[in-house]
């Protein structure tokens, strides 16, 4: 696993990259985290012969902070720029798994790139980007109202990551990544995603051909999980979501099984 920064679309960008293969796997973090946070599973990726690829998104982490806020931290802008740089890399096809925010990013990814061979989501319920569908598929909590803040008091970050990462007691790297996004980044994702920046994730999963993995933690403090569990679509692997013992972040909290999931995936789409 190699540090690099990557020049795309005007903006440095932090990324740690595998060894190169044939075919790419682009992991995307979520909101106020970075990509160490895929730490535990880039072995299980590189042991499999994928070309590794987790950056860190614009604002957050090692890469810049963008100066047209509301351009770039959309879920189209975003997706933009990290298909930039996966064709930058070279890779010609690419999986895709996202968390919270990067699942996000994934499903706008699906619908404007067919580069992307697959999609895996893990915290990220694909909803009509208006508050009646965020609403069908999220939780209002305390939690939950911090996502679109652009600034946080201390207690905001514990809060936030606490139940970003299902501990409670929040990890220092992780409450000085989150003290240390823009909060731009948080403002203007969530507000561009209110009001319809970005294409319908319904719509997108319910009428695309290529493969889904909905790999949900059935604990997660965000989500209602009730609408996750009902969702069924013709491409969704194993016919309807995996269910895992964990809250928001799997990946994270049971990495034995949520790896075991994805490389089955990655194996089944392959």
């Amino acid at each position: 696993m190699h540090s690099r920064r990557r020049a795309i679309g005007g903006l440095r960008l932090g990324v740690l990259e595998g060894s190169p293969g044939a075919v790419g796997v682009l992991l995307i973090h979520g909101n106020s985290s970075s990509k160490e946070i895929f730490a535990r599973q880039f072995w299980a990726l590189e042991d499999a012969g994928f070309g590794v690829v987790a950056p860190d998104l614009p604002g957050h982490g090692e890469s810049d902070w963008s100066r047209t806020p509301q351009r770039t931290y959309s879920f189209p802008g975003y997706a933009a720029l990290l298909h930039g740089l996966m064709t930058r890399l070279g890779y010609r096809s690419y999986h895709v798994i996202g968390w919270s925010l990067g699942g996000h990013i994934g499903l706008e990814m699906l619908a404007q790139y067919r580069e992307v061979r697959s999609l895996a989501l893990t915290g990220t319920p694909p909803v009509r980007l208006n508050p009646e569908g965020v609403g069908a598929g999220f939780r209002w909590t305390p939690s939950t109202a911090l996502a679109g803040r652009r600034r946080f008091s201390s207690d905001d970050c514990q809060r936030y990551v606490r139940a970003m990462m299902g501990a409670n007691r929040a990890s220092q790297d992780h409450l000085k990544v989150a003290a240390e996004t823009d909060g731009n980044a948080r403002y203007w994702m969530v507000r561009n995603g209110m009001a319809g920046v970005g294409a319908d994730a319904v719509e997108t999963v319910g009428t695309d051909d290529r493969p889904l993995a909905i790999l949900q933690g059935a604990r997660d403090p965000f989500l209602r999980i009730d609408y996750v569990e009902a969702l069924r679509y013709r491409n969704i692997w194993k016919g309807r979501p995996v269910l895992i013992d964990a809250g928001h972040a799997p990946h994270w909290q049971v990495p034995a099984t949520f790896n075991g999931h994805m490389r089955e995936f990655l194996k089944y789409v392959g």
